[in-house]
């Protein structure tokens, strides 16, 4: 949140000395609610990373990975490339989730495929098997293949998983390991990986079935939840590629669209959201007025009131400069407290 301080006044008396105490006349904690608006914007962030690593950093760093679905946001993408003279494509935040595992229907978070995995095109469902490699393919989920299923004993990696030597099609394992176990089993880390290749490796078997399913009805979504309207959105010619694992979107500096895979290292774009509260008040004065004196104390009760009202979100203070370069007018008629509004804000002040 970003507190913009923007009309102040100010009464002089000549004939008194500055040290004289500074009079605040107003209510802060009562004002900051008294005029406001949102702001957002698109930062390029050209350092590479993969879509999952670069929705982590727009979260933790800016809101999310912007969304662009209207020439007003492919306006604001383009300004942001144009302003570092990037001509690149950069990950937006559009994405399918269509791979997940069975425990617990989740979206895979560690992945291991082998070289041109997955190939089933997205429009075909597809299950998923591991190597005695470690690496894994997509296949037929009404293949006939052995399988492991996960148990609810989670003290070591040998209790952990079950190998089944029963040849079953993936939906049918499945329902196997859900009426015996808890489920097929949910790779998510090298370690649990390597230990079931291992196994297969040991006893001689090529691949077999765990918990990777793709469900190819998953619809496009925006990282930051916002609704999709597919009309709005611009994709390049030939656009989207429904062919194995591009589930992601990179964008172009026109804000056309491509699929991708999602663990392509790319620039990518954040989206900042900003909230400005905007701040009218009075100071009395009984000599001339120490502009400096003054925005210290302001600075340091706001700081006060953030502070106690255990504010969690990054906040800074700014001051509104006025047309002859001063922060404070003197008051000699009642003003126009009429809000202005975000874009027509003046020049800023730390």
């Amino acid at each position: 949140m970003f507190l913009s301080f923007l009309s102040f006044s100010e009464q002089t008396c000549e004939d008194k000395m500055i040290q004289n105490k500074i009079q605040l006349v107003f209510f802060l904690a009562g004002i900051l609610s008294k005029a406001s608006c949102d702001l957002d914007r698109i930062v390029l962030i050209e350092e590479q990373k993969t879509w999952r690593e670069a929705q982590s950093y727009c979260r933790e760093k800016y809101t999310d990975l912007v969304t662009v679905q209207s020439d007003e946001d492919r306006a604001k993408l383009k300004e942001a490339a144009d302003a570092v003279s990037f001509t690149s494509v950069a990950w937006i935040g559009f994405y399918r989730d269509v791979w997940h595992l069975s425990y617990q229907n989740t979206p895979i978070s560690y992945e291991k495929w082998d070289l041109s995995q997955p190939d089933i095109p997205d429009t075909n469902e597809a299950c998923g098997v591991v190597n005695n490699k470690g690496l894994w393919s997509d296949k037929d989920c009404t293949a006939l293949d052995f399988f492991f299923c996960q148990t609810d004993t989670q003290d070591t990696l040998q209790n952990k998983f079950q190998h089944i030597k029963q040849s079953m099609n993936w939906h049918d394992a499945q329902l196997y390991c859900r009426t015996h176990y808890v489920d097929l089993a949910a790779i998510t880390n090298d370690t649990e990986n390597m230990h079931i290749a291992n196994i297969l490796f040991v006893n001689g078997y090529f691949d077999n079935w765990f918990g990777l399913h793709k469900n190819p009805w998953i619809p496009w979504l925006w990282s930051d939840n916002s609704s999709v309207l597919l009309s709005s959105v611009k994709w390049e010619s030939g656009q989207p590629n429904v062919n194995g694992i591009k589930d992601c979107v990179k964008a172009s500096t026109e804000g056309l669209m491509a699929d991708d895979s999602c663990s392509t290292p790319l620039p990518f774009y954040c989206r900042e959201h900003r909230r400005i509260q905007r701040v009218r008040f009075t100071v009395k004065s009984d000599g001339d007025l120490d502009e400096s004196a003054v925005m210290e104390a302001i600075e340091k009760k706001m700081k006060q009131i953030l502070s106690d009202q255990d504010m969690e979100i990054t906040s800074s203070i700014k001051w509104s400069v006025q047309p002859d370069g001063k922060i404070f007018q003197q008051q000699k008629t009642q003003e126009n407290t009429q809000e202005t509004p975000c874009e027509e804000l003046g020049p800023m002040k730390r």
